[in-house]
């Protein structure tokens, strides 16, 4: 599948309250600097793999800074949660007639242009296209084709809940299991793991 008429949309909380489970390790500063890496890194790897377009929504204005420096579209989320931001996101990407949606968490700190592109091209011929998290619990990105044949359902047991809504509705899924995109941090444990974690705190000495 050709990137070029998939939008993505990126998720990403208020900084104030980002990252909560790591605070045993890094304060709050530190773990808004870290979102604001891996928000960053994320989006330009969408842009190496030459989607159509990028959007971050979030109710942060530090984020949608971030965001708009990058050459993403920044959305200001109106909504509360995770699923009614994406909805939002979807809204956006509706109106600027994208053939895909595609939603990946900002916090993917290895994923790499390949494992994108090599995402999208798994995903070619599916309504419905997921890549599950380490534990196969969780959903660690989602294309939807067109951007809204499907509900979402991010938040605990996301991976089994996207999965039966779409075979409920008899939608042709893809799971697609890539081992970078299946990383994600949420944890102390899962920090450890990063060769050279990013702490770095947020442009201009900002902080929640």
């Amino acid at each position: 599948m050709s990137g070029a008429g998939v939008f993505a949309v990126v998720p990403v909380k208020d900084l104030r309250g980002t990252k909560s489970r790591l605070a045993p390790i890094l304060d709050p500063c530190a773990r808004a600097g870290l979102t604001l890496y891996m928000m960053r890194r994320v989006v330009k790897r969408l842009f190496e793999a030459e989607v159509g377009g990028v959007c971050v929504v979030s109710p942060d204005p530090i984020v949608l800074g971030e965001a708009r420096e990058i050459g993403a579209t920044p959305l200001f989320q109106r909504s509360e949660g995770l699923n009614p931001a994406l909805e939002e996101g979807r809204e956006l990407a509706l109106e600027r007639g994208a053939a895909s949606l595609l939603v990946i968490p900002a916090d993917l700190p290895l994923v790499e242009e390949e494992d994108i592109r090599a995402f999208l091209e798994r995903a070619k011929g599916s309504s419905v296209a997921i890549a599950p998290d380490g534990a196969g619990a969780g959903t660690n990105a989602l294309l939807l084709s067109p951007p809204d044949a499907a509900p979402f359902h991010f938040g605990a047991g996301s991976f089994g809940k996207h999965v039966g809504a779409a075979e409920e509705s008899g939608l042709g899924v893809e799971v697609c299991e890539i081992p970078r995109l299946a990383f994600d941090l949420d944890t102390a444990e899962d920090f450890a793991r990063l060769d050279a974690p990013k702490t770095a705190r947020p442009s201009g000495g900002e902080c929640p």
